[in-house]
């Protein structure tokens, strides 16, 4: 399953979770969006090409067919994390933005978070998985499962015996939501999964198989040879011409160790364990 958030028309978090019914665990490997394929960021295929295409092209890179994905925007988490009644998150580690402003009771200040133990609502969990200016994409992403963890946890506490709340509850998340998951697939899927292990914190990353490359010196690179065989170009033109080539800044980009695919398949199936 593909489970995914997006603000706008880019999807910025992409975690694929695996469901082993036989050892009756969930293992969460989270993809980054920086992840270059075909020449564009993976991030973007949502909104050029639809759900189908990037559930195809994810399933090539993982190796692992996607059977179903469930797609939220960040506005609409911050009310589906409120529906229920918000959820109890631990924190090993600060969480400190000098970036990222934040008015909790008419008061502003900067995002700080001591390591502890938090009850969040909708709007600080929210808070917690978009900052990344003073850690990574990487952390980001190990936040973002250990909020899909405590979302689970919060979900044990329903029972049969809490059955219309629970459909109310299913029907309102699914309403706000862009997937290919019924109400009537959700709610035994529910039951039948809540007890399951999360087996968390794995991030396809450039501390394992990837690679961070810059574009900008290759890009300037290229600029400044095209300008060599422009031969209309001269004088204060060409000057300019050329000053625009060094000042193109490029882009930060992940791609697999040596450019071999089968890396990203390898890790796939080293973390899943078959």
């Amino acid at each position: 399953m593909l489970v995914a958030g997006k603000n706008g028309g880019l999807v910025d978090t992409m975690i694929l979770a695996n469901i082993n019914t036989e050892k009756r665990k969930i293992t969460l490997i989270s993809i980054p969006r920086d992840l270059y394929y075909n020449n564009r960021k993976i991030n973007s295929y949502y909104a050029l090409y639809g759900m189908d295409e990037l559930k195809r092209i994810l399933t090539n890179i993982t190796g692992y067919k996607i059977d179903k994905y469930i797609l939220i925007d960040m506005y609409a988490f911050i009310d589906v994390i409120d529906l229920i009644g918000g959820i109890d998150i631990h924190l090993n580690e600060a969480v400190i933005d000098p970036t990222y402003k934040v008015n909790d009771n008419g008061v502003w200040s900067t995002l700080y978070y001591r390591p502890g133990d938090y009850h969040m609502s909708g709007k600080e969990v929210l808070r917690i998985v978009r900052t990344r200016h003073t850690t990574s994409d990487f952390a980001r992403a190990e936040r973002q499962q250990l909020v899909l963890k405590a979302i689970q946890a919060k979900a044990r506490n329903f029972g049969f015996g809490d059955a219309n709340k629970l459909t109310d509850i299913i029907s309102t998340v699914l309403s706000r939501t862009e997937t290919d998951i019924s109400v009537a697939e959700a709610i035994p899927a529910y039951f039948r999964y809540q007890g399951f292990e999360i087996d968390s914190g794995h991030v396809l990353s450039s501390g394992n198989v990837l690679k961070s490359t810059y574009t900008g010196v290759e890009k300037s690179k290229n600029c400044l040879e095209n300008l060599s065989r422009n031969k209309d170009l001269e004088g204060e033109d060409l000057a300019k011409a050329q000053e625009n080539c060094q000042e193109d800044k490029g882009q930060y980009i992940l791609e697999p160790i040596n450019g071999n695919w089968n890396t990203i398949r390898w890790y796939f199936h080293q973390v899943i364990g078959e």
